[in-house]
């Protein structure tokens, strides 16, 4: 494994029944990179990432960290060696503020279940911490509100600050661009490349093939579970394998710039 890489992907395959989500899969993120994991509905991406973070167990294949294997475990010890990770469809505990859900993660740290992570709120110094969370993902105002009643975007943006709690070296982003209207998605993605800027790998799934083409400095595309093309921006949008995998055999419009 080179020195640089963060996250290795090895063979990876899943299997659901008869049917192989995962087929075969390699891939690796370098220190320092925001990679790309696209491709059509049903490719297998949110699968990838599962495996990834620890929430399934590969049929086949191996995971490797920073040098360590991590296949098969469980998901509160992949956060803990440095592993963050948002949501397609954001998971905040309704019942608590902004701060407090990114005190539950920040907790994670140290603790292994919701109930020993929910002590850590007795100390001012933490919520103070909490509050820096919100305010780097440019959040600030936010810090009290209960989070059933925030916006999607903010929701958004919260999860990425919950994943950041974490300390992570290799951020997960599963289609953080998701429902988000025009105005919101340029300033996201000037918040994952000021990320990347401190020194945090990316892994991002996107369906929006222009923010991913204008985002991601290497792309690994899949189709049907397996991967079909892997390679910088330029190469991926003149692949006529991956433009057939999205639109047939027509046209490349969507994966020009907007």
């Amino acid at each position: 494994m080179e020195n640089n890489v963060v996250l290795e992907v090895r063979n990876l395959t899943k299997r659901f029944g008869g049917l192989e989500a995962v087929k075969d899969v390699s891939f690796h993120v370098r220190e320092g990179e925001i990679l790309g994991l696209v491709g059509p509905n049903g490719a297998g991406k949110t699968t990838c990432f599962n495996l990834i973070s620890g929430v399934l167990k590969p049929t086949s294949g191996k995971i490797y960290f920073l040098g360590k294997e991590i296949t098969g475990l469980p998901p509160h010890k992949i956060a803990k060696l440095g592993i963050g990770r948002t949501f397609q469809i954001v998971r905040p505990f309704k019942g608590l503020t902004s701060w407090q859900n990114v005190l539950v993660a920040y907790g994670k740290k140290k603790y292994d279940s919701l109930f020993e992570s929910l002590k850590t709120y007795i100390s001012s110094d933490l919520k103070k911490v909490a509050y820096e969370f919100i305010e780097s993902v440019g959040l600030n105002g936010y810090e009290e509100i209960p989070t059933a009643v925030l916006p999607l975007g903010v929701l958004r943006r919260l999860e990425i600050a919950r994943a950041l709690a974490l300390s992570p070296k290799l951020l997960l982003l599963d289609e953080s661009f998701s429902g988000l209207a025009h105005e919101e998605i340029t300033p996201l993605m000037e918040l994952i490349r000021s990320i990347r800027e401190k020194g945090i790998s990316v892994l991002l799934i996107e369906h929006n093939m222009r923010v991913a083409m204008a985002l991601c400095d290497r792309m690994v595309v899949l189709d049907h579970g397996q991967k079909i093309a892997e390679g910088l921006p330029e190469e991926i949008r003149s692949n006529p394998q991956v433009i057939e995998a999205y639109l047939g055999k027509g046209g490349s419009e969507e994966f020009e710039p907007s």
